[in-house]
């Protein structure tokens, strides 16, 4: 049996709540986050979240990148958040306009993004088309909770990886990864 390891960015994820932590309660995403940015915490300046929910997920991420400026995205503008580190943007992913509105308006040099709004493949494919232009030499963009990643990676023009987390009582927990040159 694998053994998983528990990182800074679990015990954040379990700290604020999101359904990124460990089992039981999560998908367990956040080991392998943690494997991807631990030795460069620091350096992260930008990190988008398309998704805002109860802004869990936002406020861990400020608190794991500590130099870094945080954005929300969400199609429901009471769910937006605005503190110190942390600008939130109404997007909505059934409308290219206002994914490229927004991406206007954060600009490129991003290091992270977390698609983890609608679920639906094209609006997936849609948005990362937009975005994945805008990162940084080295970011990642990830799209979460994918349940055919085939029905998204065969429609992206870009390099993709697939990672699947067995987690039995949820088939959609697997992520699509996209790595900048």
């Amino acid at each position: 049996m694998e053994v998983i390891p528990y990182t800074p960015l679990c015990a954040l994820s379990e700290k604020y709540g999101t359904d990124k932590r460990p089992e039981p309660l999560g998908h367990g995403y956040t080991h392998y986050y943690d494997s991807l940015f631990a030795s460069r915490r620091e350096s992260v300046r930008k990190v988008v979240e398309i998704g805002i929910d109860t802004g869990a997920s936002l406020r861990m991420w400020e608190e794991y990148f500590p130099n870094a400026m945080v954005y929300g995205l969400d199609c429901d503008a009471s769910k937006l958040i605005y503190e110190e580190r942390i600008k939130s943007y109404l997007c909505d992913q059934s409308n290219i306009g206002s994914i490229y509105d927004v991406a206007f308006r954060i600009d490129g040099g991003i290091d992270f993004i977390i698609d983890d709004g609608s679920h639906v493949p094209q609006h997936q494919v849609d948005t990362a088309q937009v975005f994945v232009p805008l990162l940084a030499p080295g970011g990642v963009y990830i799209i979460e909770d994918v349940l055919d990643p085939w029905k998204v990676t065969t429609q992206l023009p870009f390099s993709c990886e697939v990672e699947s987390f067995r987690i039995e009582r949820d088939p959609y927990s697997k992520l699509v990864v996209i790595r900048a040159a």
